[in-house]
């Protein structure tokens, strides 16, 4: 079974062209280019992942899985540092909850599922569990920052 890589494509309408004059930090264009530009960072990993598990390269899986954990530690950060838009955090949960979604699914599930294909002991139940909370991850994410990034650009592009 693949992992459906369902971020690509759905986040472009996330990065949206908002016009702008000033390029000051509060800035819509800029907070919504620095948020976007922090969510992408995942989509190496999560091709990566695909590859290693898709080759059946589980020290390789092991290794992304470790990087990506690595990588959204510091993201999540990122993503808290940067703050809300003017009071406004709406924007900024949606991105904390996909990144704390792949976060979980990168220190509970990953495992699991790399340690079920590495041993060959076949669990298709759990195996389809596995796969099933990872999807669900990936779609919140896209959807829930999609929706959140639209409100956003909606609200603060006039």
């Amino acid at each position: 079974m693949m992992i459906k890589k369902m971020i690509t494509g759905m986040l472009t309408v996330a990065v949206l062209a908002m016009s702008s004059c000033s390029s000051g930090e509060k800035d819509p264009a800029a907070y919504n280019n620095s948020i976007i530009t922090v969510i992408n960072g995942s989509e190496k990993h999560i091709t990566d992942m695909n590859a290693a598990m898709n080759g059946s390269d589980y020290a390789k899986a092991e290794q992304v899985r470790a990087d990506w954990e690595k990588a959204l530690n510091e993201d999540i950060k990122k993503v808290e540092d940067l703050g809300d838009f003017k009071g406004d955090a709406t924007f900024q949960k949606a991105v904390l909850d996909g990144l704390n979604g792949y976060k979980k699914i990168v220190t509970e599930d990953y495992p699991k599922l790399i340690e079920i294909r590495k041993n060959k002991t076949p669990d298709a139940a759990t195996e389809s569990t596995l796969l099933d909370n990872i999807n669900k991850a990936f779609e919140s994410m896209s959807s829930g920052v999609n929706k959140a990034s639209t409100e956003f650009e909606t609200k603060y592009n006039k």
